[in-house]
């Protein structure tokens, strides 16, 4: 991986833990989303819920892109056959995160008893959209960006975006 590439990982994962861990939580506890439920049971499931799935999606979303880089930067490549495909590998990585962090919610929203249906499911409605844009920053954008080597045009849109920052 060459410098630039290295420093618009770091600044992309800059831009992605300060949205994850402070504009994220803002949307979802200042009156920036419409939701109807009280205060207080807002409060207890952004307590249970909400920051534990935060932590969660954000140790999976860094690991599975250390993950794809790391197995890019090590990975010699001969044939543009064996280079395109890995992307069935890119792929599941995303679907992994994805599938991961939707699991954590709904096992979280269901250990602490959320989906009893004594309780608001508004959450319900907005976390999985939330989740698709955490992917985004914190797996898509970076591989994009900055997957070293043969492998750099393999996460989609990754020309375009290289082209924009220069790498």
């Amino acid at each position: 991986m060459n410098v630039k590439s290295f420093f618009a990982l770091i600044i992309t994962f800059a831009i992605a833990t300060i949205y994850i861990l402070l504009i994220q939580p803002y949307l979802f506890t200042a009156p920036v989303i419409p939701f109807t439920m009280p205060t207080k049971e807002l409060d207890e499931w952004a307590n249970v819920i909400f920051w534990p799935l935060t932590w969660i999606l954000y140790g999976l979303g860094v690991t599975v892109t250390l993950i794809w880089i790391v197995s890019a930067a090590r990975s010699q490549f001969v044939r543009a056959k064996d280079v395109l495909s890995t992307r069935i590998r890119w792929w599941s990585l995303a679907l992994v995160f994805f599938v991961a962090g939707q699991g954590s919610f709904f096992a979280l929203s269901f250990f602490n008893e959320w989906l009893d249906g004594s309780r608001s499911s508004e959450p319900l409605l907005w976390v999985p959209l939330f989740i698709i844009i955490d992917l985004g920053l914190l797996f898509w954008i970076p591989t994009a960006i900055a997957t070293p080597r043969s492998l750099r045009y393999i996460p989609p849109l990754s020309m375009f975006l290289r082209k924009l920052y220069g790498g």
